[in-house]
């Protein structure tokens, strides 16, 4: 995850719209990117990290969640599909990674009450990821730090995040009603102030397949 991180550290927002599919998220090989990889140069480095934005993006906009499980802070084990029952924002955070903490805990909980009206039938599911090396309990604690932000939390083994593309923090993904993702957001913004544009945008598209 600190790797990819590193990758996605700047702020990017990608949002689309695309037509009805029934294929499932296909997980990005990152490993094979880096394959034989040394000493980039800047322009090599910047051409890698666009090939690998461009190979996330279309893995995952326009398709379908794929069957994974999450885990409440009881430790009970259930299906993510389960947990998306109308239009979501479905909100990543990996407390392991060293970016984007600020807007999970205090900019995007901001936000969202200020756009409460705009986001009336929408849910917002916050999921935070723990490694295989990872301390769950330590995890968890933190989740439970974020319950008077959030009222839907939930943890997710990196295994399982990895297959559904949810990688850096904060990752934002933007689901219809069918559970495909028709917008997404991915690392932490350099203008708090872009938040709400971007979140709007969102919005849109996933409303916007419920009224076609």
């Amino acid at each position: 995850m600190k790797k990819l991180a590193s990758v996605i550290a700047f702020g990017l927002i990608v949002f689309a719209s695309c037509n009805r599919s029934s294929n499932y998220i296909i997980p990005v090989d990152y490993e094979k990117y880096y394959e034989g990889v040394t000493n980039l140069t800047e322009k090599e480095n910047k051409e890698l990290s666009q090939k690998i934005m461009m190979a996330w993006f279309n893995n995952t906009v326009g398709k379908e969640i794929p069957e994974i499980q999450v885990k409440d802070l009881e430790g009970k084990t259930l299906k993510l599909k389960k947990l998306l029952k109308r239009e979501t924002i479905l909100i990543f955070a990996d407390p392991y990674c060293g970016f984007g903490a600020e807007e999970v805990e205090k900019e995007f909980p901001k936000v969202l009450r200020n756009m409460k009206d705009d986001l009336e039938g929408i849910d917002i599911l916050c999921l935070i990821g723990v490694a295989e090396d990872s301390n769950e309990q330590e995890t968890v604690n933190y989740a439970k730090s974020l319950q008077d932000e959030y009222n839907n939390l939930f943890i997710i083994d990196q295994k399982y995040a990895l297959r559904a593309n949810l990688t850096g923090s904060p990752t934002l993904f933007f689901i219809d009603k069918d559970q495909i993702v028709r917008s997404i957001q991915m690392g932490f913004s350099l203008d708090p102030n872009g938040h709400e544009e971007s979140i709007r945008q969102g919005i849109s598209l996933i409303r916007k397949e419920k009224q076609q």
